[in-house]
């Protein structure tokens, strides 16, 4: 990585053969004789001490580097002076920062660099951040969502948290159960701009380290006096070498190409945690280290560092949260917590038979524990909506609403005990029909049951609160297809919505006691979603989250 830097940096000069990239050409074994008879020889034009290579018009020349990456570009730039001009050539370091810079039609200028070869050596080898725009940290229970992006008006990469505000909201009731309360939804999601997580890049008053894999990159990473930053990159851990003990990012239920450690006694000081060269570089994964330091004008060099941590960040694959004709509804998504605020999910649309990744903790079978217990308890009729209630810690973050607060919406009301709720899995077995079974009945549940989508989707928290943290699930609808489906909704508000059975996470604080209770997934569109928690009385909602236009504020 050293010589590569250097390379692209220094001015011409020879080196031995061995540090340019390229296919290793065998040694002439033609003799002295045979080499002077081919000089001699009237049909040949060539100079005698001019290449091949060299003797070419300089269009074609340009063509053949055009298929070069920079390392070779930069090798060869150390070859002679006529192919140093050649390779400097700025029209062939262009593609290499467009390529790089999604939706890149519009930069048209290096500016404020004079090249784009500068460019690109500036955020030489941070480009991955751009490409892969989503990124979320193991920050403890809360977590972190950022964007990244170049801003072409600086020349940089940088990146800044994703944020939801609740926005107005109001409370209803159900019309077709008016002891449920209904929380409205309109999030408005935006980017924290005045405070930057990444600003690396051209012109930000950094200087880099001569070996940027090894090292530690200084960033100006806001105003805030006394808080500094680095970045680092990773090396990812085999999978040969994974195993359930290890603590890694992202964790085994977000489908990832690298994972890597994110606990190490020595806060990832050591330079076993980042890659020597380039082909042993994660393009998926990255730490930051963040410290506030105090310092004073006559002791500058005695400063004081404290609060140091250390946060991995990892990407998501790009066909994991990219809807698809088949997979329309998985994405982005920002819920409603109540108390919490707004959280962001990632929503995964898998087929029915797909086995489901194990979450960090004991599972059973292909199931997280704590929903094949809840599953297992319904279906024996064993399932408590009581336990809920009387765990004050699993509902302290429900907003208990006053009374003048609530609108009450017209529509009869189909209320049930909740005891019929703990155990109509039983009394269905039993051949009793529970109110929800009813209208599987109806001829528009049938023909959604035979038209409708199928799988199961899976709602897993990228940011995540003192109960349920980053990283796990939050409800899970093993079904929605006819299997699964509960009825079709009739009520103006989800008229026309599927409802199909589903299962939320709950935990008291500092994720204990976790387990899974009975719920129902209202599937409004697939940009809205909503989620009636059954023992808790309320009904919140999920809002996709439109990436691109996040990033084009």
């Amino acid at each position: 990585m050293e010589s590569i830097i250097a390379l692209l940096k220094s001015p011409s000069t020879s080196l031995p053969s061995s540090t340019i990239s390229g296919p290793i050409v065998k040694e002439s074994t033609a003799t002295p004789e045979a080499i002077e008879s081919v000089h001699l020889d009237p049909r040949n034009t060539m100079s005698p001490r001019t290449s091949n290579l060299e003797a070419l018009p300089a269009e074609i020349i340009s063509h053949i580097l055009a298929f070069l990456p920079p390392a070779s570009l930069a090798s060869l730039s150390r070859t002679c002076g006529l192919l140093r001009s050649h390779a400097l050539n700025d029209l062939l370091w262009m593609p290499f920062v467009r390529n790089n810079v999604p939706g890149s039609g519009a930069l048209e200028s290096p500016s404020p660099a004079k090249s784009w070869r500068e460019v690109y050596i500036a955020n030489h080898p941070y480009w991955f951040l751009v490409q892969n725009k989503i990124w979320f940290a193991d920050v403890p229970n809360n977590g972190l969502l950022i964007l990244a992006r170049y801003n072409s008006q600086n020349g940089c990469i940088e990146a800044f948290r994703l944020l939801a505000e609740h926005g107005a909201h109001t409370y209803e009731t159900w019309a077709h159960n008016r002891e449920v309360i209904i929380h409205t939804f309109n999030p408005r999601v935006r980017l924290w701009l005045d405070d930057p997580v990444i600003k690396l890049g051209f012109n930000t008053g950094i200087h880099y380290n001569d070996n940027r894999l090894q090292k530690e990159v200084a960033m100006q990473t806001g105003t805030t006096h006394g808080i500094c930053s680095m970045i680092s990159l990773c090396r990812p851990i085999p999978k040969a070498l994974q195993t359930t003990a290890m603590a890694l990012w992202p964790p085994a239920n977000i489908p990832a190409k690298d994972r890597v450690r994110n606990e190490s006694a020595t806060k990832f000081r050591t330079e076993e945690h980042r890659p020597q060269t380039l082909d042993l570089m994660s393009d998926r994964t990255f730490r930051i280290r963040k410290w506030l330091e105090f310092s004073n004008l006559i002791q500058p060099l005695n400063a004081v560092r404290m609060a140091e941590e250390v946060m991995t960040f990892s990407t998501l694959l790009e066909e994991s949260y990219m809807p698809t004709k088949e997979k329309p509804w998985q994405g982005i998504w920002v819920g409603d917590y109540s108390g919490h605020g707004c959280e962001f999910l990632l929503v995964l649309q898998r087929d029915v038979e797909s086995p489901m990744a194990l979450s960090r903790t004991p599972s059973t079978g292909s199931l997280p524990q704590g929903m094949a217990m809840a599953m297992a308890d319904a279906d024996m009729g064993l399932q408590d909506p009581d336990r809920v209630r009387r765990s004050a810690e699993a509902i302290e973050s429900q907003i208990l609403v006053p009374s003048d607060h609530i609108v009450e919406t017209g529509g009869p009301s189909t209320r049930q005990p909740m005891e019929d709720f703990g155990n109509g899995f039983d009394k269905e077995a039993q051949g009793t029909t529970t109110t929800q079974d009813d209208s599987l009945a109806h001829p528009d549940a049938q023909a959604s049951a035979a038209e409708g989508p199928s799988g199961r989707l899976e709602a897993i928290k990228l940011t995540g609160d003192i109960n349920v943290p980053r990283g796990e699930y939050t409800w899970i609808a093993e079904d929605i297809g006819p299997n699964g489906l509960i009825r079709v909704a009739k009520e103006q508000m989800f008229d026309g919505a599927r409802t199909v059975r589903s299962w939320g996470h709950i935990a008291g604080r500092g994720y204990r006691d976790d387990r899974f209770i009975s719920s129902q997934l209202i599937m409004i569109s697939h940009d809205s979603l909503a989620q009636y928690w059954e023992d808790f009385g309320h009904i919140s909602f999920y809002k996709r989250v439109n990436i691109d236009d996040c990033l084009t504020e």
